[in-house]
């Protein structure tokens, strides 16, 4: 059986928002393949990013997924117009 040991808990709770980062990305890219906005999941980024930076933790990956659902959806809003 694997073992996973961290040094402390903010090292615990920082792969914590990072895992739950590349899931809720994992999630919103199958939706963009759809041909569908992933609006909720760039909300759901925005809000993950606001608390990991409220609690001074490392959000920078968190804002690059971000940053990646933006654009998606803008480019989506453009091409169809919907929001």
């Amino acid at each position: 059986m694997n073992q996973i040991v961290f040094e402390d808990k903010q090292s615990f709770t920082q792969a914590a928002f990072n895992e739950v980062t590349r899931i809720v990305s994992q999630h919103g890219a199958s939706v963009l393949e759809c041909l569908a906005p992933a609006f909720n999941t760039q909300q759901c980024l925005e809000h993950l990013a606001f608390v990991a930076s409220e609690y001074a933790y490392d959000y920078s990956y968190i804002d690059a997924h971000l940053e990646t659902f933006k654009k998606a959806n803008s480019e989506f809003q453009d091409v169809f117009g919907e929001e």
